[in-house]
């Protein structure tokens, strides 16, 4: 590959957003949680059942509860904990730049890094965007983050040479 692939994007509340729906999807759909998941709602269902044939409000009213919090509250708050940790970000606001090439991932802004192909563990698609990730580090890719669709092609080919993408 003769050029280089720069991306540059600006980390912001809108990128945000669109990552935290993306993996927090991702990561239900490809984590062994969420049988755990389906066995915790099973045995809630029990709960209601068992709660309205024996008239006992209270574990009705806990079952429901408890429920409610797996389909809706858990992402709620996790979504919360995710605006505060963007507010609090060094990053927040800023231009990420990168520079991707045989050698690796070249992190230019906001801070310098390197990460060899080797060191990457798994590129994941996340709809039009991306995840790199190092574990326990990541980094986000959107879409818009990319010059062209030539350049994401490139990305995407760069990766499937180096047997990254998942």
């Amino acid at each position: 590959m003769s050029n280089p692939i720069t991306i540059s994007y600006i980390w912001n509340q809108s990128n945000i957003d669109k990552l935290f729906e993306a993996s927090y999807k991702y990561q239900f759909e490809h984590s062994r949680k969420r049988y755990v998941g389906w066995l915790f709602i099973a045995i809630m269902q029990f709960g209601v059942v068992a709660a309205l044939k024996k008239g006992a409000f209270e574990l009705l009213l806990f079952a429901t509860i408890m429920v409610i919090y797996w389909y809706y509250g858990k992402k709620i708050i996790a979504k919360q904990r995710a605006k505060r940790s963007f507010e609090n970000s060094e990053f927040k606001d800023k231009k990420i730049e990168m520079r991707i090439d045989e050698q690796g991932f070249h992190i230019l802004l906001p801070y310098q890094e390197e990460w060899s192909w080797e060191d990457i563990q798994e590129v994941v698609v996340l709809g039009e965007d991306i995840m790199i990730y190092k574990y326990p580090n990541f980094h986000y890719i959107p879409a818009s983050g990319f010059a062209s669709m030539e350049d994401k092609s490139r990305f995407k080919t760069l990766v499937k040479k180096y047997g990254r993408l998942r």
